[in-house]
């Protein structure tokens, strides 16, 4: 199940890194959190990329409307194309903010 974006409350805020679609994890907004059961085994080396990949940077949990929701970081390669536009965000982000091009000493 999707939601939009825009409709999420105490969601993290803006990032570079690419995620996933949220996936909603509890429909009461605490207490157990879902986890994955055992992985087949010609995806266990994926398994492993990804909990690596997880264990760098965690995935993302906010609530909307009393439902817990996750969003993992994507494991999918970037291409040529996405690191240029993440360039392109990474230099809107740095004049947004007005950072400098040199340091202070």
């Amino acid at each position: 199940e999707e939601r939009d974006p825009e409709e999420m409350v105490n969601q993290p805020g803006t990032s570079l890194v690419k995620y996933d679609t949220p996936i909603i994890v509890s429909s009461s907004g605490g207490g157990k959190k879902g986890k994955k059961g055992l992985p087949p085994i010609e995806k266990a080396a994926m398994s492993k990329n990804e909990d690596f990949l997880n264990s760098i940077l965690p995935p993302r949990e906010y609530t909307d409307g009393g439902q817990l929701w996750v969003q993992y970081v994507s494991p999918t390669p970037a291409t040529r194309v996405d690191v240029i536009n993440l360039q392109e965000d990474l230099e809107e982000k740095l004049v947004q903010r007005q950072a400098r091009e040199t340091g202070i000493c």
